[in-house]
């Protein structure tokens, strides 16, 4: 049976970042909710795992419902952005007697072809120094490079999340996520957009999407460079979602208008639940 209080799950970001990306949205959900962040393999306070293998969906996917067993919600509402999205979506399919909704924020499903600037450089490709710094120096996504991400992960990070946050006056978000990178993020942030594996292909995914029964609410940035804002179109249709674009925003709105998403993640979570609105002492867990 639910709790009274419904649970939220801010679920755990890639492993590039930790769950203080969530910063801005916890003290405000927890006065409403109860509250749950937990961080990813590598980061943050969880164990640091070098092997590529931990971090497979499979496991990525265990640990999610792990914690929610340890902290006792047999339900709860998930909410994830980019990787974490798609991986709400997969467990709300899987496991529909335990998700009451989700909030997929930029979700990293791939039911569009990558944005062009993800797949135009050879992943794989090893460059002499001199020739990695001439194609960076061209185009910072060259630094979409195994090599580039093994030879300098901190030069990534700042150039990834300069995309990411393309708002003006983003300097301490970027400054906070650049701060988060994981040390092991080089390890797991696979391909152009890190998917769970099993839903690799448009056709899987669509297969998770429509499979999926509870509400669920897209916000999609229509500035999104690490996801094609067309995907969250898609996920809406797909499962008969609420859709929202977010006009100039990029792939983390919930640090550059929180105050928007977090209106948004309340008024849903009460409607999903149908819970009345009240304030409580926030009770975060973590």
């Amino acid at each position: 049976m639910p709790t009274a209080v419904p649970t939220v799950f801010l679920l755990m970001p890639d492993v590039i970042t930790h769950a203080a990306a969530w910063k801005a949205q916890v003290p405000f959900l927890a006065r409403h909710f109860r509250v749950i962040t937990a961080d990813p393999r590598g980061n943050g306070g969880s164990d640091r795992v070098t092997d590529p293998a931990a971090y497979q969906f499979e496991n990525v996917l265990a640990d999610a419902w792990a914690v929610l067993d340890e902290v006792g919600s047999e339900t709860a509402v998930l909410c994830g952005v980019c990787s974490g999205a798609g991986l709400a979506l997969i467990m709300a399919a899987e496991r529909p007697e335990r998700v009451q909704g989700v909030v997929a924020i930029n979700p990293g499903l791939r039911l569009t072809p990558p944005h062009p600037w993800w797949v135009r450089h050879d992943f794989e490709a090893v460059l002499d120094p001199d020739g990695l710094a001439a194609a960076v120096a061209e185009d910072g996504w060259a630094r979409v490079s195994r090599q580039s991400w093994t030879q300098d992960w901190p030069g990534f990070a700042q150039f990834f999340f300069e995309q990411l946050f393309p708002e003006p006056h983003s300097t301490k978000q970027i400054e906070d996520c650049v701060g988060w990178a994981g040390p092991t993020g080089e390890v797991d942030l696979a391909d152009e957009d890190a998917p769970p594996t099993r839903y690799g292909t448009e056709a899987a995914a669509r297969e998770v999407c429509e499979a999926v029964r509870c509400p669920v609410l897209v916000i999609t940035g229509s500035d999104d460079r690490c996801q094609v804002p067309e995907r969250g179109r898609i996920v809406a249709e797909l499962t008969g979602g609420e859709f929202v674009e977010l006009e100039g925003s990029g792939h983390l709105p919930m640090a550059r208008d929180p105050v928007r998403i977090n209106l948004l993640l309340r008024d849903f979570v009460r409607r999903v639940t149908h819970v009345t609105p009240q304030t409580r002492e926030p009770t975060a867990a973590r």
